[in-house]
C-alpha cells in the first residue's frame, strides 16, 4: 500500500527511541544578551517612507522605523554587523520595514554581532511594532502576482531565482503588530521570494503572530530558531517550494499554536504550484497556553512535503495532524512524507478525514497500530514511547543533545548541495554551537 510504504520511515524512525526521554526544560535565568549595536535609543536615526537610493546602516547609530519603511525597486540597502533598529506604533499605526520586489537587503550579522531589529518601547510586548517583509519575483500559486495581506506589496512572478538580498544573523523581536482580526505582522514574512536570497541564521523572538512565514517562492532557509510565537512558529502557503535545513521551534506557554502550520492554498487546494518543501534536522518543542490545542504540525489545505531527521515533542494536541481531501490525496500518493523521526507527543498521529474522498479503509493497519473505522492510526502512539530519550538543553546557547544518530537516520547531503550531512534528528548534535551568542530566551 502507498500510504503503508510512505509512513514506514516514521515507525522507524521512533526505534530510534529506545536509545532515548524526555525533553528537559530548564528555568532561564542568568543569561547575557548581546544587544545587537551601539548608540543612545534616545538620539536614534528616524527612518521612515521610501529608501530611494543606495544607504548604508552602520553599527554606531541606533536606528528607529516611524511607520512603514520601504526600499524600492533597483536599491540596496546594506546593514552593517551589530547595527539595532527599534519600533513601535504611532496612532496605532504599526512600524515595519519591507523590501519591494528588485530591491535588496543586505544585512549580515556575525553570531558576536547579530543585528537586532526590536521593540522601541522600554517594557517590550509581543506585538509592539510590525516586522520585517521581503517581496520577489519567485512563483506563487495565486495567480502570476498578488498582494501581500499588510502592506499592500506586490509579490510572485517567473523567477525562481530571484535575488532579494542576504539575512545572516538577524533577530527580530517583539513583531506581529495587529492590524484587525485578519491581519497581522509576522517576524519575517517572505513573500515570492526567490532562491537567489540567502536566509541563515534567524529567530524570530516573541512574536504575536507567526514566526517565519513563506507566502509561495522558492527560498531555502538554514538555521533558523523561533521562540514564543503567538501563532505558528514556522509557516508556508502560496506554493512554496524551497529547503530547509536545522530549524528549531520553542514555544512558551504564553501564546502558541502550531510548530509548523503548513498550507498549499486553503481556497483552491490543488492549485499549482503546490507547496512542496523539502526539509531535514527539525526540532519542534511544544508547551501548554491553555486551550490544550497546540500541534507539532498540521497539513493542510493540499500541501506536499519531505521531512527528514525531525524531533516533534511536548505538543498538548497532535504531533502530526492531517488535514482536508487534497492533502490526504497527496499523502496516499506518496507526497506528504515524514522519516526518520522521532514524534515523541502524549497523542503522535491523526488523518482527519474531514468528508474526504480518500476511503479510510485504505489504511486499514499500520504495524501494531489498528484503524477501526473510528479513530486515525497511530492515534495512542504517544503513550507507548520508552521514557529514556533526552535532549538537555533550551540554555542560552540552545544545546540539545541528541544521541540518535546512525543508520536509522538520514543524510540529507545525498538530497542536494544545500543540506549539510546531518544523519541525527532534531536541529542540533551534542557539541554544536551554532545557536551560541547571537539568539536569546
Amino acid at each position: 500500500m502507498k500510504t503503508k510504504n510512505l509512513l514506514t520511515g516514521i515507525v522507524l524512525g521512533t526505534a530510534v527511541l529506545f536509545n532515548a526521554c524526555t525533553v528537559q526544560e530548564d528555568n532561564i535565568g542568568d543569561i547575557t544578551i548581546n544587544q545587537g549595536g551601539g548608540g543612545n535609543a534616545n538620539g536614534s536615526v528616524i527612518l521612515e517612507g521610501q529608501i530611494t537610493a543606495d544607504r548604508t546602516l552602520t553599527s554606531d547609530e541606533v536606528y528607529e522605523l516611524r511607520g512603514g519603511v520601504s526600499v524600492v525597486d533597483g536599491v540596496t540597502l546594506t546593514i552593517e554587523a551589530g547595527t539595532r533598529i527599534i519600533a513601535g506604533d504611532v496612532g496605532g499605526v504599526f512600524s515595519y520595514m519591507a523590501i519591494e520586489q528588485g530591491a535588496r537587503i543586505i544585512a549580515e550579522g556575525t553570531a558576536a554581532q547579530p543585528i537586532v531589529f526590536t521593540s522601541n518601547k522600554s517594557t517590550p510586548n509581543p506585538g509592539d511594532w510590525g516586522g520585517l517583509l521581503l517581496a520577489g519575483k519567485a512563483p506563487i500559486n495565486r495567480g502570476t502576482t498578488a498582494t501581500t495581506e499588510v502592506a499592500n506589496l506586490t509579490y510572485g512572478g517567473t523567477d525562481p531565482a530571484d535575488n532579494s538580498g542576504i539575512l545572516r544573523y538577524v533577530r527580530l523581536e517583539y513583531t506581529g503588530g495587529k492590524i484587525n482580526d485578519d491581519a497581522e505582522y509576522n517576524g519575517l514574512s517572505l513573500y515570492g521570494v526567490g532562491n537567489g536570497t540567502t536566509l541563515e541564521f534567524i529567530q524570530a523572538f516573541n512574536g504575536n503572530d507567526d514566526g517565519i512565514e513563506f507566502f509561495g517562492g522558492t527560498v531555502n532557509l538554514k538555521y533558523a530558531v523561533v521562540t514564543g510565537a503567538g501563532d505558528d512558529s514556522f509557516d508556508w502557503t502560496d506554493g512554496w517550494i524551497g529547503n530547509g535545513q536545522f530549524w528549531i521551534a520553542q514555544q512558551t506557554s504564553a501564546a502558541g499554536d502550531k510548530g509548523i502550520e503548513a498550507d498549499n492554498l486553503s481556497s483552491t487546494p490543488d492549485a499549482a504550484p503546490f507547496s512542496n518543501p523539502t526539509l531535514s534536522n527539525i526540532t519542534l518543542i511544544g508547551a501548554e497556553d491553555g486551550d490544550g490545542e497546540n500541534k507539532g504540525i498540521e497539513f493542510r489545505a493540499g500541501t506536499k512535503v519531505t521531512m527528514y531527521n525531525t524531533i516533534i515533542k511536548a505538543f498538548p494536541g497532535k504531533g502530526i495532524e492531517v488535514d482536508d481531501d487534497q492533502t490526504l490525496i497527496n499523502l496516499n500518493n506518496n507526497e506528504v512524507i515524514v522519516r526518520n523521526s522521532i514524534i515523541d507527543n502524549v497523542n503522535s498521529f491523526d488523518l482527519d478525514h474531514g468528508g474526504a474522498t480518500v476511503d479510510l479503509a485504505d489504511f486499514a493497519t499500520f504495524g501494531n497500530f489498528t484503524l477501526d473505522g473510528s479513530k486515525a492510526p497511530f492515534d495512542n502512539m504517544g503513550s507507548a514511547i520508552p521514557t529514556d530519550f533526552e535532549i538537555n538543553g533550551f540554555r542560552g546557547t540552545y544545546e540539545y543533545t541528541t544521541a540518535i544518530d546512525g543508520s536509522d537516520n538520514f543524510d540529507p547531503s545525498t538530497i542536494g548541495t544545500f543540506f549539510d550531512a546531518a544523519n541525527y534528528a532534531g536541529a542540533l548534535q551534542e557539541g554544536d554551537t551554532w545557536t551560541s551568542n547571537w539568539t536569546r530566551l
